[in-house]
């Protein structure tokens, strides 16, 4: 993964919020009001660059296990306060939430799109 500092926004704080969760992206708009969006195959595609170098060049990635490691777009903490789910994208956008329900929530719709999120814990 990228090393930057993540781009943080905190949903609920000045309108921010998550306004399309879809098969392709995560709509949102940001504390300064811009719309903005997550690109969820950008994360995925992250995700496996990610795997690969983790593992090293002499790693090869059989299709089941390129799928698992492809449906992979964010890392999460649902425990920490606040909660939070950050994105694999070149930004590395992470959302806090208010609480963990509001997080579940997000983890949830994700699920039913079949996009996976690690446990950060």
């Amino acid at each position: 993964m990228n090393r930057i500092l993540p781009e943080i926004v905190r949903i609920g704080v000045s309108n921010a919020r998550i306004i399309y969760v879809g098969p392709q992206r995560v709509e949102y708009i940001d504390e300064a009001g811009q719309e903005c969006y997550v690109d969820l195959d950008e994360c995925s595609r992250n995700s496996v660059q990610s795997h690969i170098e983790d593992e090293g060049d002499s790693v090869v990635l059989t299709s089941e296990d390129g799928d698992a490691v492809a449906r992979y777009v964010a890392t999460r903490d649902l425990l920490h306060d606040p909660a939070w789910i950050e994105f694999g994208n070149k930004r590395r956008t992470r959302f806090e939430f208010g609480s963990s329900n509001e997080a579940r929530g997000l983890k949830l719709q994700l699920m039913r799109l079949r996009w996976r999120t690690n446990d950060a814990a």
